[in-house]
């Protein structure tokens, strides 16, 4: 089944996981993780799993 589509970021929770963040830009969770590993998604490491704050990903979209 697939998950719902978010259409209004104000549903976006305040810290992003992976899978919410391929869901939100259209990417597969191995793309997501390989961008933020590189440093081309703001994220940040919490203990084994990436993490990523919704405003700095907003102003990141942006500037792309």
């Amino acid at each position: 089944m697939k998950d719902k589509p978010i259409t209004n970021w104000n549903d976006v929770p305040v810290v992003i996981d992976v899978p919410m963040a391929a869901r939100l830009l259209g990417f597969t969770v191995d793309v997501i993780t390989r961008k933020c590993k590189k440093g081309e998604i703001p994220a940040h490491k919490v203990f084994n799993q990436w993490r990523i704050d919704k405003d700095e990903l907003v102003q990141f979209l942006h500037k792309s």
